[in-house]
């Protein structure tokens, strides 16, 4: 249906579209002056004042939506406030686009040559009192209708003067806190995240013969959570050459590891071309023990390898003009799918974790993804098309989340098994690597694929019917379709159950963050639940145990067996009830209700490990064995 929108005194027309007024705007050879000041680190305020080169008439400036990395429209809007356009010293009314919040309509007065943007953003999750992770997309509005990579931006950021910093943009000036970089397209603005802080180390890890500079630069709260060993160190160092090994490439003129260690920011990464936003899970004490290095140990790595596999080489879908335009993520089981199978041998590689952790973390996620009952309704891409970071956990087995990480790492293995079979172990997936990606060594000039140019390149590494395998494993609700643990088969081992839980196990329940929600006990696989450390129940195995006997996520185990709840208690009771063949009582508060539910399980403890098959070749040892290291570019 036709209507009439007024924008700030135009009439548009439009047909249920947005009110896009941008008639007078081109790409200006002058850049977009971005100051970004940080005055007290304490209130945790960013200060944004831009000077945007303009013509008079409409204009319509867009806050970035669509973020790399995140796959998603959730671009931090809502957190937007103060915002002012002013000309020559007189305020310019704006007005929000009424179909789309990040967009800004304004009307820019005749003879003015700039406009100048002021507002506030409460950056709670990227700043500390001794610390700051900034990234660009969240302090600044660009110009709609223009591609970002023709909009030229200079970002300055204001500091405390004794505060270091590092990023992979260069470095215009230093006035005490005022770091003023050199100007870049807007979208490696948004891809360059900054880091700085009072506690800060700067590492040159650097392989021996390369003229290809990389950095770990990491900032913390403390000195002791940027105090990393030099066995730690070594493996970093290790990750850079063993990475090099499997791509034969690079696509950055540098690289920079930016390594955030607090328990005040938000936790996880996102890739870049040239740099990886880490945010510890392990906050400051990753390299505080073993325990909590293990569980950090595979994200740099990961996020490192996005740089081959989805910052140079990316979906095609995922390759926008700007940060409006929606993405089409269905081949985020390549994307991240394959980053995860790569980006943890290359963990096992670089000696950041042993070969027992990666099997450890498999076989706990493989037991999750068996477990994942919403597979019977809803395929693995489906997942990738409803990507959603922000889904409850609450009954997450039936409903499914972003299996496509770790359904993915089963499949690519299923896929590196099957190249080893039908070669006669003459090639690997380390040879789908060097071909898809090696292309244009050292460029970072972003590559587009296909479903069908990932089919035509695994076709090129061994000969098969590559299409039918992947289309059915993605698109499959039966098991005949995605055989999950074909490939650990292949490789000679097989998910199987013990009745201790695993290092990696252990360390997740104990010290980690947990797989689900915060530290807690995986029962998944027994009484069917999973709970949080204080008894919440977090999820619930769909038509498993716990749910014939009447258990929902929100609940609070209060005893077991009228014993009060411990995570230890519950594992005795457990043994228990296998030993005398009698259901657990399970004491819970529902909503203020007390209540009982008899659970009949009496199958014992049961935490997924891999175990050998007798007669067949030990595959895994040859996946994670480092690779020789040759000549380094």
């Amino acid at each position: 249906m036709k209507r009439l929108i007024r924008c700030l005194g135009a009439i548009v027309l439009v047909m249920g579209l947005p009110c896009i007024a941008t008639t007078n705007e081109q790409a200006s050879p002058t850049p977009v002056s971005l100051t970004v000041r940080l005055p007290d680190p304490g209130q945790k305020l960013l200060y944004v004042h831009e000077v945007i080169p303009v013509q008079p008439g409409l204009l319509t400036l867009y806050y970035p939506k669509w973020i790399p990395g995140d796959h998603s429209p959730d671009g931090p809007i809502d957190q937007v406030m103060g915002l002012q356009f002013t000309a020559a010293g007189q305020r310019i009314a704006w007005q929000r686009d009424e179909l789309d919040r990040f967009a800004f309509h304004l009307t820019v007065p005749a003879g003015a040559q700039q406009i100048e943007v002021e507002f506030q953003f409460p950056a709670t999750e990227r700043v500390t009192p001794n610390l700051i992770d900034l990234t660009w997309d969240h302090v600044a509005l660009y110009k709609a209708g223009i591609p970002t990579k023709a909009q030229l931006f200079q970002p300055t950021l204001i500091i405390p003067a004794d505060w270091q910093y590092a990023s992979a943009l260069g470095i215009a000036t230093r006035d005490g806190g005022r770091v003023a970089f050199k100007p870049v397209p807007f979208d490696t603005l948004v891809d360059s995240p900054v880091i700085a802080g009072k506690y800060f180390r700067s590492i040159d890890i650097t392989p021996k013969g390369s003229k290809v500079p990389r950095w770990l630069d990491m900032v913390g709260d403390s000195a002791a959570a940027v105090a990393i060993s030099d066995r730690q160190l070594a493996g970093f160092r290790s990750l850079i050459e063993q990475a090099q090994a499997l791509f034969h490439s690079h696509h950055y003129d540098s690289y920079h590891l930016l390594l955030t260690l607090s328990d005040h920011t938000s936790v996880g990464g996102l890739e870049h071309q040239q740099s990886s936003d880490d945010r510890a899970r392990s906050g400051s004490r990753m390299f505080a023990d073993a325990d909590h290095f293990m569980l950090d140990g595979s994200l740099l790595p990961h996020e490192y390898t996005h740089s081959w596999n989805g910052k140079f080489m990316r979906p095609a879908g995922l390759a926008t003009a700007d940060f409006e335009q929606p993405m089409r993520p269905e081949l985020l089981w390549v994307y991240e799918g394959l980053t995860v199978y790569l980006g943890d041998v290359l963990t096992v590689r670089s000696g950041l974790w042993s070969a027992q952790t990666w099997r450890d973390a498999v076989a706990y996620r493989a037991e999750e993804m068996i477990l994942r009952t919403g597979r019977t309704w809803r395929p693995l891409v489906d997942t990738t098309v409803a990507v959603d970071y922000s889904a409850p956990n609450a009954w997450a087995n039936w409903r499914r989340q972003n299996d496509f990480y770790r359904e993915g790492q089963l499949l690519w293995l299923s896929v590196d098994m099957k190249i080893r079979e039908l070669s006669h172990d003459k090639r690997s997936i380390d040879d789908f690597a060097q071909t898809f990606f090696a292309v244009d060594d050292g460029s970072s000039v972003t590559h587009t694929y296909t479903f069908e140019d990932v089919v035509a390149a695994l076709n090129k590494v061994q000969a098969w019917d590559w299409a039918g395998f992947l289309h059915d494993w993605v698109t499959g609700t039966d098991a005949r379709q995605v055989p999950l643990l074909s490939g650990i088969e292949a490789s000679g081992w097989r998910l199987a159950y013990a009745d201790k839980p695993s290092g990696y196990q252990s360390a997740l329940e104990n010290v980690g963050n947990g797989e689900l929600e915060g530290k807690g006990i995986n029962a998944m696989s027994t009484v069917g639940v999973f709970l949080h450390d204080d008894g919440k129940v977090v999820d619930v195995l769909w038509q498993g145990p716990a749910f014939k006997a009447g258990l929902a996520p929100g609940m609070k185990l209060i005893a077991i067996n009228e014993r009060a709840f411990s995570a230890n208690v519950l594992r005795e009771e457990i043994t228990r009830a296998e030993r005398t063949g009698k259901p657990l009582q399970l004491r819970l508060e529902n909503d203020g209700n007390n209540e009982i539910h008899e659970v009949p399980y009496v199958g014992g403890l049961k935490y997924p490990v891999l175990t050998r098959i007798p007669g067949k070749a030990d595959v895994l040892q040859q996946i994670l064995a480092p690779k020789s290291v040759g000549k380094n570019s």
